[in-house]
Order: C-alpha cells, then structure tokens, then sequence
C-alpha cells in the first residue's frame, strides 16, 4: 500500500520549516536526533524526549510522513469493516505534531470535534502553530500521557507510537482508561520492531480476557502464532515517498521510505472479519506464495495459476485481508 502526506500539507510545512532553519542545521539536528535515540530511547519503558525546537523541525520533516501513512492504513481498516461507523470525536493520545488526527480527518470525514494530548511543547508548537489550518478547531493539552484524565467520551482514540515509552507495568491500567474513554473505536500503533509486537500483544491479550472486540488485524481471537517465534513478529509495511529535505534528513536517496508497524484495533460494535491477514509481501509468479494468519495459525498458502485467488493474490498488499 501506498500512502503519502497531502501535498498542500507537506509543501505548506516544509516551507515553513525552512523558512525558519537551514538545511544544514536541520540535518545536524536530524543527526544528533538519531544518535541520542539509539543511545538512550530504545529502553523499554525509557522516555525519549526532543529538547529543542530544531529538533522537533527536523523530526517531523523526516518522521510525519511515514507515521501518516501507517495510521492511514490502519484507519482504513476500521473504513472498510465498519462502513457504517461515522466518528465526530476524536481523542489522539501522545498525538506529537497532530499526525493521526490529519490521518483519521483524511479517513473519516466527518469528525468534527479533535482532542490532542501532548507533553512535548515543542511538538505541540508545530501542531498548533504550523498546522494549524489542516487541524483547525482542534483542542490541545500539554500533559503527559499517563496523568490525561478523560472527561469525555470519544468515538475513535488513538495512541500512535505512544506505549513504547511507558513503564509495562503501568501500561493495563492507561490502555483500562483510555477504553473508558471511548464509545466506538480504539487504534494503537506501534514500531514494527518486537518490542512493538510485544506491546501489542499484551494488548491483545488483555482484550482476550475481557472479551473485547477485535477489529484489526487479526482474523481470529486464538493464541497469536508469532508469539512464540522468537525470528517473527507480527508486522505490516506501508511505502511513502520522500521529498527532496525528506531525503536529505533520512540520509538516503530512495524516492520512497517503506513503514514498518504493529497495530491493534479494538472496537465495541462486532464486524465481520476477513478468514485471512496476509502477514507478508506475495511472491511468485505462476505458483504464488501467500504468507498468512487465519483459521489453521500461521501458514504459507501456494496458489497455482488455475487457482481463483491467484489473481486476486496480485491486488493485495502485505496486511491486506481476505476470504476463500
């Protein structure tokens, strides 16, 4: 699946962020960004914070596009099983510049009313200030995700690369309080990494527990099969492409930046699911090999040229689903 920023959004903030520093020092913010991250932030539990507000340009320049696109997709999901799910209220928890409030306006339409909760004034700053057209009549809160106290019901939550800097230990009893909060739907992506998957699956399996539905994208509500590969973990990719300060910042120069994410979408109204999730890119040509999760676990599926889904096999993406 291909997803990209809008570009009036993208161009508008882009010229905005240069506007206000040069590429140069952007890059070199981008850098010691990326440095500090993988010195301090992959800790589990361990808050990794942006200090300054260059850090926070060059985050969202080289970042927003590829979390937008993995929100996209996995808000679409929610589209597609639940056509008659209109939200007007959104919560967006730990919501950064605003990236899955844009995501969930551009899926859904018909939200009217956006809640953002975000400690870091920093990236707050751009929300509020740089994007404030696209997300014109939102409501900002400067707290920390775990002190958040809903005093409202909402019809779609959203937590995006949020839980990956919680203690676990604490994390049943935020994921208990935002579910409180909501009335529909409830989105939680993560890193496609295996603390990511690890997260993830906790969350599902407390759903499990207190037979909550789950939406997305699991096609059944058994043990995970990946759960005890230690060399797999359930993932999904979403490809975006990369402007001209996108490439510069990110190092490289591909035209795209493929996503890699877990996510859980729970929801109070049942839907019907498909009987497959693919949980890898098809491959092949006459004979395709159809990576899956379904009614039997994990398993390959060969599909022979004769075959009805070989054609439909061609049209699917990673993470797509579908019935036999």
């Amino acid at each position: 699946m291909n997803v990209d920023l809008p570009p009036l959004i993208r161009n508008r903030l882009e010229s905005q962020i240069l506007e206000k520093y040069s590429i140069s020092a952007l890059s070199e913010a981008a850098l010691a960004l990326s440095a500090r991250y993988r010195r301090e932030g992959k800790a589990k539990g361990q808050v990794f914070q942006i200090v300054s507000d260059v850090e926070a340009m060059s985050y969202v320049a080289a970042r927003m596009p590829a979390t937008y696109a993995a929100n996209v997709m996995a808000l679409s999901e929610i589209a597609e099983r639940l056509a008659e799910f209109s939200p007007t209220s959104t919560l967006d928890i730990g919501a950064g510049p605003g990236t899955s409030t844009l995501a969930a306006r551009h899926v859904f339409e018909t939200i009217t009313d956006s809640h953002l909760v975000e400690p870091n004034g920093y990236l707050k700053a751009i929300g509020s200030q740089l994007l404030a057209e696209p997300l014109a009549g939102a409501v900002w809160a400067k707290e920390h995700v775990e002190e958040f106290a809903p005093e409202q019901k909402y019809d779609l939550v959203i937590a995006s690369y949020v839980f990956n800097e919680i203690d676990p230990k604490r994390l049943p009893a935020l994921i208990g309080k935002l579910w409180e909060s909501c009335s529909g739907v409830m989105v939680i992506l993560e890193p496609g990494t295996p603390q990511g998957f690890e997260i993830i699956e906790t969350i599902r399996n407390g759903a499990i527990a207190r037979d909550i539905n789950i939406l997305a994208p699991c096609p059944h509500h058994g043990h995970c099969p990946l759960a005890e590969i230690e060399t797999r973990w359930c993932h999904f990719s979403v490809r975006t492409s990369r402007s001209k300060l996108h490439k510069t910042l990110k190092g490289g120069e591909a035209g795209f930046e493929d996503e890699k994410f877990s996510y859980i979408i729970l929801s109070r109204m049942p839907a019907v699911k498909p009987l497959y999730r693919l949980i890898g890119h098809p491959s092949g040509t006459k004979l395709r090999e159809m990576q899956v999760c379904g009614p039997k676990g994990a398993e390959t599926l060969q599909v022979s040229k004769s075959h009805p889904l070989h054609k439909l096999s061609k049209k699917l993406d990673w993470g797509g689903g579908f019935d036999l």
